[in-house]
């Protein structure tokens, strides 16, 4: 189902640059402004500014336009001149365990969702599209790739992305966060034919870059030379990082809910109105390691499990659904269980009345993978109440997208993110040869 090529990157020039590591920075919506001056100050000609780039209005987007020309026409950037998959691997620490994430970037032709081929898995706001229009429309490139997933049960992209891991590497760097990132460039024709075999028989579910597929999507036609059928312009196919939904690197953090300015909030009222669907204990875990734990043993029987707190209060509370609880409102089978469906559904709709409008501009509602951050903002009373949640679960995710389901905004959030800066993909002219 899933069309995929190899492409002609873009990528920094090793001999110019020295150490890539200087280069790449994050996706650009978790960049902070003290994250973005310290990625600026790091290397003169670091992607931050191309992917977050600084000015007022339309004069940003241009900024960035003319950099990337520049970089382009110095030789600091160029293109690799041959089509090729770039196998990518990320070695990191998390929860005292090391982790190796791999997958590989490829080109992947544009298909609307309802043609089931790529896969939302949330709902997306107008103004961060708009802001990546401007700057694709400026640059005529994709910047920062595409996470997306696929089942790979078999294991048949698996071998092939390893036997290319097994070689010496084209990048090899570690960036300050302590995540080393590996670039291997596959341009062996049976590997690709392989890849490319594979995954025809594929759904992809976007794991992240939402925003970023669907300004691509929309993008299409404006940038597709009007000598060109639709499919035959590299505007056709986006840049997406694809790893295997099998992969035990594949690491998601919880999303934890903060809850501030409802009027009327009452933790009393909350915790009665809560007990008519939820069995409900007091616990006395006070510290992030704590309720970490017990959430993780709430959770390993497959139970709807989460805990709040509020300040001022010595005790957590831990809810947990009762089994005989009718959930056909909250939607398909594939949503009914899932611990961030149940929370909105049952208790940040009806009981605390955060509707989908205001989830959607965060007015009443923040959130946090830290547990200790939700813990610190309680305890300075920036908020009124805190629900901890266990991570949704990979498979979790794609069986719900696979019966044509959206999850809450902030289900998932994938560890760590990919580096932007190790590939670009450029939109003007034919689309990859292979596709063609």
């Amino acid at each position: 189902m899933a069309d995929i090529a190899p492409f002609a990157g873009l990528r920094y020039s090793p001999d110019r640059i020295g150490d890539i590591g200087a280069v790449l920075c994050p996706p650009y919506d978790v960049i902070s402004e003290e994250q973005q001056l310290g990625l600026e100050g790091r290397h003169a000609e670091n992607v931050v500014r191309l992917e977050l780039p600084r000015g007022n209005d339309d004069a940003r987007y241009t900024t960035a336009a003319r950099l990337l020309a520049s970089w382009t026409a110095e030789g600091i950037i160029r293109s690799d001149g041959r089509d090729a998959f770039y196998v990518y691997e990320q070695q990191f620490r998390f929860g005292g365990r090391d982790h190796a994430r791999r997958g590989f970037f490829a080109a992947v032709r544009l298909e609307p969702f309802e043609r089931r081929v790529v896969l939302p898995h949330e709902r997306t706001l107008s103004a961060p599209k708009e802001d990546r229009r401007r700057l694709v429309r400026a640059t005529r490139t994709q910047i920062s790739p595409i996470f997306g997933l696929y089942r790979d049960g078999e294991g048949a992209a698996g071998a092939v992305i390893d036997a290319a891991a097994s070689g010496i590497p084209a990048v090899d760097t570690t960036t300050p966060d302590g995540v080393r990132h590996r670039l291997w460039v596959l341009d062996a024709s049976s590997a690709t034919a392989e890849l490319q075999r594979v995954l025809r028989e594929k759904q992809i579910l976007i794991a992240d870059g939402h925003h970023r597929y669907e300004t691509m999507l929309s993008m299409a036609p404006e940038l597709r030379s009007l000598d060109m059928p639709a499919g035959a312009a590299a505007s056709d196919y986006a840049m997406m990082f694809l790893a295997r939904a099998e992969d035990p690197g594949l690491l998601v953090l919880p999303t934890h809910r903060m809850v501030s300015n409802l009027l009327d909030f009452e933790f009393d009222g909350l915790r009665a109105a809560a007990a008519a669907a939820f069995d409900i204990a007091e616990g006395d875990e006070t510290t992030a390691s704590e309720i970490d734990d017990r959430l993780a043993r709430e959770g390993s029987d497959k139970r709807v499990a989460f805990a709040v707190r509020a300040p001022g209060r010595s005790k957590t509370l831990w809810l947990s659904l009762k089994s005989i609880l009718d959930l056909s409102a909250l939607g398909p089978p594939a949503l009914r269980r899932l611990d961030v469906t149940v929370l909105h559904g049952i208790i940040l709709g009806p009981i605390l009345a955060i509707d989908a409008a205001a989830m959607a501009k965060q007015s009443f509602l923040t959130y946090t993978h830290d547990t200790g951050e939700a813990l610190a903002r309680l305890a300075a009373g920036e908020v009124q109440a805190a629900f901890f949640m266990n991570p949704t679960k990979v498979d979790e995710v794609l069986t719900a997208c696979e019966a044509g389901c959206l999850l809450p905004q902030k289900s998932t959030y994938f560890l760590p993110k990919l580096a932007t800066g190790l590939v670009m993909y450029p939109l003007d002219g034919s689309a990859p040869r292979s596709a063609r």
